[in-house]
């Protein structure tokens, strides 16, 4: 996979000086586990993966777009705060191998290989010293996109660029399709077929997967596995696969509260208050009710 030399090699991101090193506070590598209840799975680790979609130079009327000045005073909060760059591949093979990661690492991804990942987003990744994932819709690569309001794609010139600038690709399937719906054949096509299509127009190898939609079962998991990724990015829902590593979507919001989405425990934070939140919707409920008319509701 085209990246720059690794953090975890006790190498610095190309065109930065280094910082001084960081402190001897390390993330606890922990050992993914299963049946968790009410939705909750313990994560394989607590390395934040930021989502972004859309880079612009305004303000659009894109669903998933951050505008550029936005996105440069993300990256220069963490500049200052000292966070250092790192791939998804790299944290799921520290937690294979049972390694202690650095604090105050981060990884960047935008999904869907915009052009403006490249024109907008390069040139300030570039100027903060960070690297990034890109996951590519590798039918749609040099088109526009087709599954929400169309915008140019990256051509396979400019996806040679981004790698050549020391960026990372992975698959985000061959067509953004909802995997969920799809029948075995065609699930294996978006997953296996994106895959090969990617390494042999760009000559690298491609392990990273990201679940278009952010949406995934246990079937998915296992097709992206059997494909022969190493690793699979999902949304911001707990995961104790490394095949759905956690993410969370940084292209809305404060530079406020951005900070709470460096936060490591930001995704458990945010299931405790989903589960208080909804318990107590239902108790407000069960409160209006009369004595004579109280049940449970249908759903």
């Amino acid at each position: 996979m085209g990246r720059s030399r690794s953090v975890l090699d006790g190498e610095t991101d190309d065109g930065v000086a280094p910082l001084p090193p960081l402190s001897g506070v390390r993330v606890a590598v922990e050992t993914p586990v299963r049946n968790g209840i009410a939705g909750w799975r313990r994560r394989p680790c607590r390395v934040p993966i930021l989502m972004y979609h859309r880079l612009t130079l305004g303000a659009g009327g894109h669903p998933r777009s951050l505008i550029a000045e936005r996105f440069r005073g993300q990256l220069a909060l963490l500049r200052e705060l000292r966070f250092r760059s790192v791939l998804p591949g790299e944290i799921a093979q520290a937690v294979r191998c049972g390694m202690p990661l650095p604090s105050r690492l981060v990884a960047i991804t935008l999904d869907d290989g915009y052009l403006d990942t490249l024109t907008i987003g390069l040139p300030l990744l570039r100027q903060f010293g960070f690297t990034a994932t890109c996951y590519l819709v590798a039918g749609r690569v040099g088109r526009t996109s087709d599954w929400t309001i169309p915008a140019p794609l990256m051509g396979w010139g400019e996806v040679r660029e981004w790698l050549a600038a020391g960026m990372a690709v992975g698959s985000h399937s061959l067509s953004h399709r909802d995997l969920r719906t799809l029948p075995p054949s065609e699930l294996r096509a978006e997953v296996g077929d994106s895959k090969a299509r990617l390494e042999d127009r760009l000559g690298i190898p491609v392990e990273s997967f990201a679940h278009p939609f952010n949406r995934f079962g246990r079937r998915e998991l296992d097709a992206v596995e059997l494909a022969g990724y190493r690793d699979g990015c999902a949304g911001v829902d707990l995961s104790d696969s490394l095949f759905a590593l956690t993410r969370v979507s940084a292209d809305y919001g404060s530079l406020g509260w951005f900070r709470i989405l460096l936060v490591p425990v930001y995704p458990e934070l945010r299931r405790v208050y989903l589960m208080v939140t909804a318990r107590d919707r239902v108790r407000w409920w069960w409160a209006g009710q009369d004595d004579s008319s109280a049940r449970w509701p249908d759903r």
